[in-house]
């Protein structure tokens, strides 16, 4: 299993590129690759090709959001599971990778938790596995561009937690703010 850490939005609510936040004495975006060493084999950037700044860095060959990080990282390696995170989750800590790895079905073309915010499984914190990846082209292929609706309509392991702070985005300064003034458990 890969690990994919997206960091490809333009940031534009937030003003500055929300990788670089820190939220936990380094940037978001290393804290995130040191916590998803742990429990993947690789683990890899996905940004537009400005952004590039690694050598562990898969380029958005499509322009669809989310979406289109996870058509690019099956196209780097069809033959991975791949553990997509996003940057602008600060509440995501090692706890929160334990419980998605240990409730992982290969079975399932995807592992994640539901979400009741919007009463949807949440797309930007999950495993998808290599059979999802034609489904994922299809899907994309006639036009949609939504994880989560995808993750909806197939067949998705779904775990149920009761710590959704963990799944929370952060996609303003004034959130940002927010969440810096609270103590944030490690």
């Amino acid at each position: 299993m890969n690990a994919l850490i997206l960091i490809g939005g333009k940031s534009s609510r937030m003003g500055t590129d929300k990788s670089l936040l820190d939220y936990h004495g380094k940037p978001q975006r290393e804290y995130l690759f040191d916590l998803a060493k742990k429990y993947c084999s690789e683990v890899y950037f996905s940004c537009r090709a400005e952004q590039q700044f690694s050598e562990n860095t898969i380029i958005d060959k499509y322009e669809l959001g989310p979406m289109g990080g996870i058509l690019s990282a099956f196209d780097f390696n069809p033959n991975a599971a791949w553990l997509v995170v996003a940057c602008d989750m600060p509440l995501i800590d090692e706890n929160s990778f334990q419980v998605l790895v240990n409730h992982r079905n290969k079975d399932k073309i995807a592992t994640a938790f539901m979400n009741f915010e919007t009463n949807a499984p949440d797309p930007l914190f999950t495993i998808y596995e290599p059979k999802a990846l034609h489904l994922l082209t299809k899907y994309a292929e006639a036009g949609n561009k939504s994880p989560k609706v995808f993750l909806q309509n197939n067949d998705t392991e779904i775990i149920i937690s009761h710590n959704l702070r963990m799944l929370t985005n952060i996609n303003t300064n004034e959130e940002f703010e927010q969440i810096k003034n609270q103590t944030i458990i490690e």
